[in-house]
């Protein structure tokens, strides 16, 4: 049976220098009482869906938890490069990846919020934050093209 984490706080915060913008995203394993901290810079839900040709931030944002937990059961699994492939094919390949990790190690979710309307739960939801973060599928795919052609001008 796969672990359950949760994400019960994110907090906003920067690098010391103050110039990058992030989140400290805190997990627990509620089974063991077991916790960690991700630090997850603002710009990465926008480049995640950018390189692995997500088109929605919840998918990014699956992805991303699911990317900082799958490590601890398979430490040598390599990392999907999805530079190396088709938009499409990495976002299959990701997706996979998450699947796999729920499946047959974990799943994240945020922590269950606790009110008796539909307005309060959403009001207390921990991911919140990172759901704010639109994405244009668009845009998100021209940008792809645009550094998958910068790369193969690069590689010649």
């Amino acid at each position: 049976m796969p672990d359950t984490w949760q994400v019960t706080e994110v907090t906003d915060t920067a690098d010391e220098s103050g110039q990058i913008e992030a989140w400290e995203v805190r997990l627990a394993r509620p089974a063991d009482g077991v916790t960690l901290a991700m630090w997850l810079p603002k710009m990465a839900i926008e480049n995640t869906a950018v390189a692995c040709g997500l088109t929605s931030a919840d998918e990014v944002i699956d992805v991303l938890l699911h990317r900082a937990v799958h490590p601890i059961y398979e430490p040598d699994l390599p990392d999907v490069t999805p530079w190396q492939m088709t938009g499409e094919e990495a976002r299959a390949a990701v997706l996979e990846r998450v699947e796999r990790c729920k499946r047959d190690h974990a799943t994240v979710a945020a922590a269950a919020t606790k009110g008796r309307t539909a307005a309060a739960r959403k009001a207390g939801d921990v991911l919140a934050p990172l759901r704010a973060v639109r994405i244009d599928p668009v845009r998100c795919a021209a940008a792809r093209l645009q550094q998958q052609r910068a790369l193969l001008r690069a590689g010649s």
